[in-house]
């Protein structure tokens, strides 16, 4: 008998020993005082435990243990219950918790983060002062296949194409979705080519079929950029430009398109960069960067087209999407085209000199069809300069030739006799009437690059694309095709006859220098 009470007490001591290591794990996961004290006090309780075993173990039997240790082996069983429950009650509370905060920062349907989370994740890059772009995307014409299959469908889609976008995305990109067919972007990057190449993955993403109930389906999307900080410091503001963008891409048909404070013309922002641009005509801080035009199946450079870029003392470029349309509205434009001009004329007889002949491409707007002194300016500068009007090509979109025919005649004719050469640019992309390619002088039809981008979609776009160059040749004109971005393209439209070719898979533009230095060395990436 005197044997049960030492054992009784021993076996509670071994479940207490067993109740700290819950205690333990409890204090890990809440720090609150109160559980600290709980691990003190169960350890005090082991020690006690075992001295009074001790005592059992050396002082004479006393009937009266038999009813104290019972009572110290049930709280020891109490203690180990307690602790027990209380630590899988606050491992189920903190797993709500995890759930319930991945709820709240994402989205139910794709699993793709929400809006909370694209707010949150802008205001750490802003405190951060990282720069970023934020896009806006909406898919186009999805409503109608909803309706047509259903909302379970129209459901798996954007679930599919969610994994297809994540699939395709910079890693340090974030894909948000903000509800509906809505997506949202969030892209830090370093250099603007970072952008250009993320609406790339992104276009190649989604440019395949999807299957939905057995129907082959396509997908578009329009997609609106803002970044920050150049358009904006404020979360509300970088939204806002995001999704003017977003309708602009969405009314001009075009599947993306950068913010322009031209948009929203009364803003202040908008005022700033008019001011901005002004500075940056009389400073002469625009630059040109050149991106050549090839001749198929040889190793050569037929002209080089001259492109206007406007770098940042910080070291960034504003791209010329977002400055040139607010330029145009300012009446500011026509100051930038001639500060083109002087420098491409400046540039080109600098090669001339140095013994290369390439024909150079210069793009006009509608503004300056409408300017007077347009002509006078080009002839002053082709005799300051010594250059062969026969080397320079000129690039008017249809949309500046449909604005004002009579003025765009009247202005084409004359730089026409003054030996230059006329272009259609984006020829396509408006309603062009094919009466004015036989009426005015054009001699090189540039198709809009919409078509080869989209040629893989739409099977017709390269019988198009084949027929304009007929036309041209019928003509007596020449046919470039621009926006070749993969080997694809290149290898399919290099068939067409008589078809110049452009693209960014040939070749990036490239400051004068480094034109030169190609020109030199022969090093192009040419076209075998």
């Amino acid at each position: 008998m005197q044997n049960i009470a030492p054992l009784l007490v021993i076996l509670g001591t071994v479940v207490m020993i067993h109740a700290i290591r819950p205690t333990l794990s409890i204090c890990k996961k809440d720090q609150r005082i109160g559980w600290r004290i709980v691990a003190v006090m169960t350890s005090l309780f082991v020690l006690a435990y075992c001295c009074y075993t001790y005592f059992l173990i050396k002082l004479p039997f006393d009937h009266i243990e038999l009813l104290i240790a019972p009572v110290f082996l049930f709280g020891s069983f109490y203690v180990h219950l307690i602790t027990n429950l209380s630590l899988r009650s606050i491992n189920k509370y903190q797993q709500a918790a995890v759930k319930e905060h991945y709820c709240g920062l994402h989205d139910a349907l794709t699993g793709l983060k929400n809006r909370k989370f694209m707010l949150q994740s802008m205001k750490s890059k802003m405190t951060d002062a990282c720069p970023f772009a934020l896009m806006l995307l909406d898919l186009d014409k999805f409503k109608p296949i909803n309706d047509a299959f259903g909302h379970l469908a129209g459901d798996a889609l954007l679930k599919a194409l969610a994994t297809r976008m994540l699939a395709n995305l910079p890693s340090k990109a974030e894909l948000i979705r903000l509800g509906g067919d809505e997506f949202a972007i969030i892209l830090p990057y370093a250099d603007a080519q970072e952008i250009d190449n993320c609406i790339k993955q992104l276009q190649n993403s989604i440019r395949h079929k999807f299957l939905v109930r057995g129907t082959v389906v396509h997908v578009d999307m329009s997609i609106g950029i803002a970044c920050y900080p150049s358009q904006s410091s404020s979360i509300t503001e970088l939204i806002k430009c995001a999704d003017l963008a977003m309708y602009e891409a969405k009314k001009s048909h075009y599947s993306f398109c950068y913010y322009s404070a031209s948009y929203q013309p009364s803003s202040k922002q908008h005022m700033q960069l008019i001011d901005k641009i002004r500075n940056a005509i009389e400073k002469k801080e625009f630059s040109l960067h050149f991106q050549p035009i090839y001749i198929p199946g040889t190793k050569e450079i037929y002209s080089v087209e001259a492109l206007i870029r406007w770098q940042q003392p910080d070291g960034r470029y504003i791209s010329p999407s977002l400055f040139i349309p607010v330029a145009e509205k300012a009446g500011l434009v026509s100051a930038i085209s001639k500060l083109v001009i002087h420098q491409s004329f400046q540039q080109l007889s600098r090669w001339q000199e140095q013994g290369f002949s390439p024909r150079l491409q210069l793009n006009l707007s509608a503004h300056d069809l409408g300017d007077n002194q347009l002509v006078e300016y080009i002839q002053a500068r082709l005799e300051r300069f010594d250059v062969d009007p026969g080397h320079v090509v000129l690039e008017i979109t249809e949309s500046a030739m449909m604005r004002d025919i009579q003025t765009a005649k009247a202005t084409m004719t004359s730089l026409y006799k003054l030996g230059l050469t006329l272009c259609v640019d984006d020829f396509g992309a408006g309603y062009t009437c094919l009466t004015m390619l036989s009426d005015l002088p054009i001699k090189q039809i540039k198709i809009d690059s919409r078509y080869v981008i989209e040629m893989s979609r739409k099977n017709n776009n390269f019988q198009i694309i084949s027929s304009v160059a007929f036309l041209a040749k019928n003509i007596g004109a020449e046919v470039v095709i621009e926006g070749i971005e993969n080997e694809g393209q290149l290898k399919r439209l290099s068939s067409i006859p008589n078809a110049l070719l452009q693209g960014h898979f040939l070749c990036e533009p490239m400051c004068a220098r480094d034109i030169e230095a190609h020109l030199q060395q022969e090093q192009l990436l040419y076209i075998d």
